[in-house]
């Protein structure tokens, strides 16, 4: 057969790939300089085409060649389309063409001198037009029952090709641990099949997405801060969409009262925690965060050395702001002097109080407290603490909080005095095992893990 050329190969093959489908399969036998290779085709069930070569025949002696051993090598799978090219010429390269022509007599068969096969059909691959749509998952709310679906969000359209892209504008939700899962897609009769999965973990917000066709069965996004692929299973993913979304979060009022007398080991872990809160509410709703910070230590029963005011570091500031005030206050020398069986805990309370009495504000309010001694008593008691020296009553304070429907929490080391479990509401947090993410929630900051978003949703949902 005379040389057709490769734009005819390209041609023909390229046909060839076109109509794989459904169990169908393309059998390309590669007569090379070192040997036989098998390139094997098909369409996998995303309408993507797959394939893989293997190295069917190497080269010995010329003696060594047979029909049965080169028809056996290039024997290609059930129902597949044979096609044969001899990219080297050469004599031992024509006889076994010869003998593939006759164990395949409706393939079709050329002669293109030093070309690269693989290189060829992965071009062909890649240039192909999409058999599938490709779509982004997104949430989207049932207008008729309120109730979180999944849907999606058009990328390419049947006969879309390599090179392609999509602009699209999504909005984020808060989110799990592990991010937003940004899912594209072919769909089947039962539903969404994935085609590649990402995630990042990103502020909620609105997100301009770039979606680019690499070939078929890639796409790329850009647009996405830290966007990384996603090892877990569709179906667990899937698993995390809530019934509903919860609300966004309203104005609110963080205030966080840690005490400062201890080791500097400790107190510099009180603080880091005090951090880890702030950055989790705030990456949820930095607009509508205030965030108070105060230190307390310990008071001074000797009247050489002066009893030192519980210090408000920062007062209904933003969230940015509170962190550089906590900055700083991690940057002060830390002691331990002072009283050691108590601490100033009923001051710092009756300070949030008065402050809060005056405050105009609303808004949900919560104050989370770091720190290990008890309170003083506001008189003699029979524990033999000391009583406080401005006689504040911190069981008073606690319940005038509760009744401006203050949301308590508090994170301690163990044992726990009893008044740490009032704090805490029954529960404080261990300083050494605390759940950040858990704690913002039961303060109400933070949207609790059964109403976030695994999915970005639909700017159509506001």
């Amino acid at each position: 057969m005379s040389d057709p050329g490769e734009e005819f190969l390209r041609k023909a093959l390229t046909e060839s790939v076109t109509d794989l489908a459904g169990a169908r399969r393309l059998s390309v036998a590669d007569v090379g300089v070192d040997g036989i290779t098998v390139f094997e085709l098909h369409r996998d069930e995303l309408g993507t085409t797959r394939g893989r070569g293997r190295r069917a025949l190497r080269w010995a002696t010329d003696e060594a060649l047979s029909a049965d051993s080169v028809q056996r090598a290039a024997r290609g799978a059930p129902d597949s389309t044979v096609a044969l090219v001899c990219s080297h010429s050469a004599s031992h390269t024509e006889r076994a063409m010869e003998w593939l022509r006759t164990a395949h007599p409706a393939a079709q068969a050329f002669t293109c001198t030093d070309l690269e096969v693989d290189v060829l059909l992965r071009e062909i691959v890649e240039q192909e037009p999409l058999h599938q749509a490709y779509d982004l998952v997104v949430l989207k709310q049932n207008t008729g029952t309120g109730r979180l679906e999944l849907g999606c969000e058009p990328l390419f359209s049947i006969g879309a090709r390599r090179g392609e892209t999509a602009v699209l504008t999504v909005r984020c939700a808060p989110s799990d641990d592990r991010g937003t899962a940004f899912a594209v897609v072919t769909w089947g009769g039962r539903g969404p099949r994935p085609l590649s999965i990402d995630v990042a973990k990103l502020v909620p917000g609105g997100y301009e997405i770039t979606a680019e066709l690499e070939r078929p069965g890639r796409v790329r996004l850009t647009g996405l801060p830290g966007l990384a692929r996603d090892t877990r299973d569709w179906a667990d993913i899937a698993a995390l969409v809530p019934p509903e979304l919860s609300p966004p979060a309203g104005p609110a009022h963080l205030i966080c009262a840690a005490e400062t007398n201890g080791t500097e080991t400790v107190v510099g872990e009180r603080l880091g925690r005090i951090r880890q809160v702030i950055d989790a509410v705030s990456a949820e709703s930095p607009e509508h965060l205030q965030v108070s910070l105060l230190a307390y230590g310990a008071h001074s029963y000797d009247w050489s050395v002066p009893d030192e005011p519980v210090q408000v570091v920062c007062w209904a500031d933003s969230p940015a702001s509170a962190l550089k005030s906590l900055t700083r206050l991690e940057g002060r020398p830390v002691t331990d002097e002072g009283y050691r069986h108590a601490a100033q805990l009923e001051d710092m309370l009756a300070e949030v109080v008065q402050r809060l009495d005056r405050a105009r504000g609303t808004g949900d309010t919560a104050l989370l407290v770091l720190g290990d001694r008890p309170a003083h008593p506001p008189r003699a008691h029979p524990s033999e603490i000391l009583p406080c020296p401005h006689r504040h009553d911190w069981e008073s304070s606690l319940r005038r909080l509760r009744a401006r429907g203050v949301r308590l929490g508090a994170v301690c080391g163990r044992p726990a005095h009893r008044s740490w479990h009032h704090l805490g509401d029954g529960a404080p947090a261990d300083l050494d095992a605390v759940d950040v993410r858990r704690l913002t929630a039961d303060l109400g900051l933070t949207m609790p893990p059964s109403g976030r978003a695994p999915f970005p949703l639909s700017v159509a949902q506001r």
